[in-house]
């Protein structure tokens, strides 16, 4: 792996520093993402719920507001269809919690991967219509591309609320209220890139603002804030970029989320490992919360986490936070078996190719888990990844990009082949006929090639900032946590240590795989963690180069600074 080091300059740096008074370690991050200017800086590291933008400055805001005003007025029946992920889930929960508070309980209907596909489908609406006719259904997180669709419900006189930042792929449908930014010129807005959590998040800002201003008694104790907890995991598991509004609903929000839990998030919390009342992180939802929801949709049984988010009773809370951990040990379990031997078909393959596509079939080639394997395999190899599982004659999957490649537009190069397609550059989702695989696989290959050139890109490491180990201090600790929540396009920084000695000899711990490790940092022995990289061990006897990760690391009550190690090579 190439280590690749961040370039700044020093005096641009240096005079960053010097206007916000932070050292100088932190204003190189800060350089590193771009901030040059004290004020754009200072905003960054201190963001203010007060620096959000008005929420009727987004395009059919108004118009959005206009429709759910006149259903709470006319106590119209409604129906929330949001889609089977973190993101849709918590935009559903925000809206039903939000309607129902204001004296409609809207109905919902999350749908079901296997039976009904993505999104808003003729489908997923029946099912929803058994409930009861609705005169408004609100897509959350999908129906940007429902044309079918909305013709099926102008057909029977029902109208659509499109909640949505999926791309548009063709003309859009007339009639339906599209609140989707990327409908609309890109002209640098704060909100341009908010997921449909944080565009929910809004639309009820704007909700709740337009009844206060007609003096509804409930409005006026309503504050958005209650559901900054559900906005921030929305945003950060849908992998925005982690700046401007998705910053500030993010940071907040976790805040929220460590200090004020509804029962369902608790229970979440709680099944999760996740201890109210710490400092969490994006990890935290990445890695132990939103695996636990997805783990829902990927196994067929989207509604049971938007159950546990909606329920106030904390036993029934517990009991539904427990259905959630065994869904996501099965997909686990799932997950595991399909890793092995898509990576046996990446290997024997595509390992001289710029892409891999893989394909399979059996009860462990789960559609709803191969996006999940597509991620591990692009990080794993350098390169998209798309995983396809076989379903009758047809093939469904999804796919994962790595930084500079845009595999939507790879896709897009294929449509041909291709029965649905859809989804951001970094991420996507497809089906085509089995028949049309191979002449897929040749195709986005091509695709990917022809956006990269003729090399396979090295997989490389970026490195913020090389230190000395006299930095490995709780100061630099907390200068770290001012740039957090980490996500898209604010990545948790990389440290290096160039030509150490390790402080005494690494031991290995937990199963064998991992190993713990020591620096001194002049004062006293700072200690790391290598997770998963048992196999290699850095030698005590010779200096090494260090890229690591530095966090706290809480343990029996006590909180001390800790290495995560990424790589390690040999001093030169």
């Amino acid at each position: 792996m190439r280590w690749l080091e961040e370039t700044f300059s020093e005096e641009v740096a240096d005079r960053l520093a010097s206007n916000l008074s932070i050292s100088s370690i932190l204003s190189r991050f800060l350089v590193a993402r771009g901030l040059t200017d004290p004020d754009a800086s200072r905003t960054f590291l201190k963001p203010k719920l007060a620096e959000l933008d008005d929420p009727f400055n987004l395009p059919a805001m108004a118009q959005a507001v206009d429709r759910l005003v006149q259903a709470l007025e006319t106590k119209e029946q409604v129906l929330l269809v949001g889609d089977y992920d973190v993101d849709g889930i918590t935009s559903t929960v925000i809206l039903k919690r939000v309607m129902t508070i204001l004296g409609n309980k809207p109905n919902h209907v999350t749908p079901k991967r296997k039976e009904e596909g993505y999104g808003l489908t003729v489908g997923v609406i029946e099912r929803g219509f058994k409930q009861s006719i609705p005169s408004l259904v609100v897509a959350l997180d999908c129906g940007t591309n429902s044309k079918e669709e909305y013709s099926y419900l102008k057909e029977k006189q029902i109208d659509l609320l499109v909640v949505d930042h999926h791309q548009a792929k063709a003309s859009l449908p007339e009639g339906p209220i599209l609140l989707n930014p990327h409908l609309h010129e890109d002209s640098g807005e704060p909100w341009r890139h908010l997921c449909t959590a944080g565009l929910t998040f809004k639309l009820i800002h704007g909700l709740i603002k337009r009844l206060r201003q007609s003096g509804n008694e409930t409005a006026l104790n309503l504050t958005p804030k209650t559901f900054l907890a559900l906005a921030a995991m929305g945003t950060i598991a849908d992998l925005v970029p982690l700046r401007d509004e998705n910053r500030i609903i993010a940071r907040f929000g976790l805040k929220h989320l460590s200090h004020d839990p509804n029962p369902g998030l608790d229970a979440l919390m709680s099944i999760s490992g996740v201890n109210k009342g710490d400092t969490l992180g994006g990890e935290d939802v990445n890695f132990r919360l939103a695996p636990r929801i997805n783990a829902c949709g990927r196994l067929n049984n989207p509604e049971v986490a938007a159950q546990l988010l909606l329920n106030e009773n904390p036993e029934e809370c517990k009991l539904l936070a427990n259905q959630l951990d065994d869904f996501n040990k099965e997909r686990r379990r799932i997950e595991a078996q399909l890793t092995e031997e898509a990576e046996t078909i990446a290997k024997e393959k595509f390992s001289e190719q710029p892409a891999v596509v893989a394909c399979g079939h059996g009860e462990h080639w789960n559609p709803g888990v191969v996006g999940i394997v597509a991620g591990k395999l692009a990080g794993d190899l350098g390169k998209p990844c798309i995983v396809l599982a076989e379903d009758g004659d047809a093939c469904k999957g999804s796919g994962r990009s790595i930084p500079g490649v845009n595999v939507l537009e790879a896709l897009s190069r294929c449509k041909g082949l291709l029965t649905q397609w859809g989804g951001h550059p970094a991420a996507v989702g497809l089906g085509m006929p089995k028949n049309n695989l191979a002449a897929f696989q040749d195709a986005f290959v091509g695709a990917i090639l022809d956006q990269i050139g003729d090399e396979i890109p090295e997989k490389t490491l970026r490195i913020d900032a090389t230190i000395s180990p006299e930095d490995l201090r709780a100061e630099l600790l907390h200068e770290i946590a001012d740039l957090a929540p980490f996500g898209q396009e604010n990545p948790e920084p990389v440290l290096a240590l160039k030509g150490v000695n390790l402080a005494g000899q690494p031991r290995k711990v937990g199963t064998g795989n991992h190993f713990q490790f020591s620096v001194f940092n002049g004062e006293e022995v700072i200690f790391g963690i290598a997770w998963n990289m048992g196999e290699s061990i850095p030698p005590v006897s010779r200096a090494v180069d260090l890229a690591f990760r530095f966090r706290w690391n809480s343990w029996n009550g006590k909180r001390m600074p800790q290495m995560v190690l990424v790589d390690w090579r040999m001093a030169n």
